[in-house]
């Protein structure tokens, strides 16, 4: 019975002790959470510039693209072949010539006729030997021989089909051998020196976008740096099924890299800011009451974490404005914000400039 009674008295203690240590693991755990230290990276806030631009899909046009038609009919005699550099005023097609050299002699003879005819009729009508409606009749009949000749002069000129300007034969349409008539195609000259690239650009846009208006184009998969180059054209015209309207920028193509009908990727800088702060989109932290970004404040001497509203401006890239809500000498946290709380302690493993920041992100943009 002495041994029963001490282990009633034993147990009321042995719940008290551990009832005690629960307490003390429960206040270890909060001060725990109190002293949290993150590690992090900021940026100094800095003024900067940032270009916001509006990105569209544009098509290459080559800057001559022709097809070549014959102006009169005849069997082909000769045709460049594909792949042929032609310079301007080279002869692509030759046409058998041998019927429209008889009509051209034949014109010219007559037109040398009718000259001859005319000055002897001159000094005759000067004498009043014939009338002058003979005199006018003469000289009707040599302006129609000369209009003859001029004639058949142009259309055995127009047996040799000829380069409106420097290219490279892409297509053919006809054979040698091949009877042709008048207007029908012969060949595809291209000339891929210089591009277009041919966008079409949002209506709400229209007094932000006009000739001028510079843009970077991105080739993907072509391993070209980027083309940077102005508005040549801006149309005032809206596609009514696309609300855009026509935008043209000429760019070189000195190695024929870009080839027509290609893809490329238009950013067109619809508005300059300078002056202002910029930052990674990343780092702004969003939630139920708005846009933020954590900053670090000082308290004796330790970074902490502080979640500040901000007002987002113009956007490019991944770059975008914060209007309002922090000042020159801030650090915005940039990298390890996604586990942040307020009152954070932080450990800040790099600190740059946001200046320094931006131009890193601009290059990575452009050498993508």
């Amino acid at each position: 019975m002495k041994t029963l009674a001490k282990l009633l008295l034993f147990i009321p203690l042995l719940f008290v002790h551990c009832d005690s240590g629960s307490g003390e693991e429960a206040e270890d755990t909060t001060n725990e959470r109190r002293v949290r230290t993150v590690a992090v990276e900021t940026l100094t806030m800095e003024e900067d510039t940032l270009e916001e631009t509006i990105q569209v899909v544009g098509t290459v046009e080559a800057y001559n693209d022709a097809t070549i038609s014959a102006e009169v009919g005849g069997r082909v005699q000769y045709i460049a072949p594909l792949g042929r550099r032609v310079e301007r005023g080279e002869v692509i097609a030759r046409l058998d010539d041998r019927l429209l050299q008889a009509g051209y002699e034949s014109a010219r003879v007559n037109y040398e006729l009718a000259v001859d005819t005319y000055n002897r009729q001159q000094a005759l009508f000067a004498d009043s030997i014939i009338s002058e409606l003979q005199y006018n009749s003469i000289r009707t009949q040599r302006d129609q021989a000369k209009a003859m000749y001029e004639q058949a002069q142009k259309q055995l000129q127009d047996t040799r089909i000829q380069a409106p300007f420097t290219g490279r034969i892409e297509e053919r349409f006809a054979k040698n051998g091949e009877l042709i008539n008048p207007g029908m195609p012969v060949a595809r000259l291209v000339n891929a020196d210089r591009v277009n690239i041919v966008a079409g650009v949002p209506d709400r846009f229209a007094s932000d976008v006009r000739e001028g208006s510079v843009s970077t184009i991105f080739f993907t998969g072509t391993g070209t740096a980027p083309y940077t180059g102005k508005i040549g054209f801006a149309g005032n015209i809206i596609d009514p099924d696309t609300r855009t309207y026509r935008v043209e920028i000429e760019i070189p193509n000195p190695g024929g890299i870009i080839k027509p009908e290609m893809v490329a990727d238009v950013h067109i800088v619809r508005r300059t800011v300078e002056k202002t702060f910029v930052i990674p989109r990343t780092a702004l932290v969003r939630d139920e009451d708005g846009t933020n970004v954590f900053v670090a404040r000082y308290e004796e001497d330790q970074p902490v974490a502080h979640l500040v509203p901000v007002r987002t401006g113009a956007a490019s890239g991944l770059l975008i404005q914060i209007t309002e809500g922090i000042s020159r000498g801030d650090e915005v946290v940039v990298s390890g914000h996604r586990t942040l709380n307020q009152g954070d302690r932080l450990e800040i493993l790099q600190n740059k400039s946001s200046v320094d920041n931006a131009l890193t992100l601009r290059n990575q943009t452009l050498s993508r």
